[in-house]
């Protein structure tokens, strides 16, 4: 498994387990660099997994990291069958 994967692979970890922290926090938190930080952040970010919000209480804007609902990710298909599923048994 190339390094990169693990990388992303605890980044989205603790960012799920952590919503709603700075990458400077994602780096701090878990002793790494804050390029390295990003750069898995960024390609979360492609895959659909993370989602970025701006924040602005002064001057300076942070951008806080959330995983995105388990329940967009799934496909359609599978979102129908789940919601025929659930309507038959209420």
């Amino acid at each position: 498994m190339p390094r990169e994967s693990f990388t992303e692979d605890i980044v989205y970890a603790f960012v799920c387990r952590h919503p709603g922290l700075s990458t400077y926090e994602i780096s701090k938190k878990l002793n790494m660099t804050g390029g390295r930080v990003r750069h898995a952040l960024s390609k979360l970010k492609k895959m659909g997994l993370v989602k970025f919000k701006f924040e602005r209480n002064n001057p300076r804007i942070r951008k806080l990291t959330f995983p995105v609902d388990a329940w967009l990710l799934l496909p359609k298909q599978v979102k129908e069958e789940l919601k025929k599923s659930l309507s038959k048994k209420i």
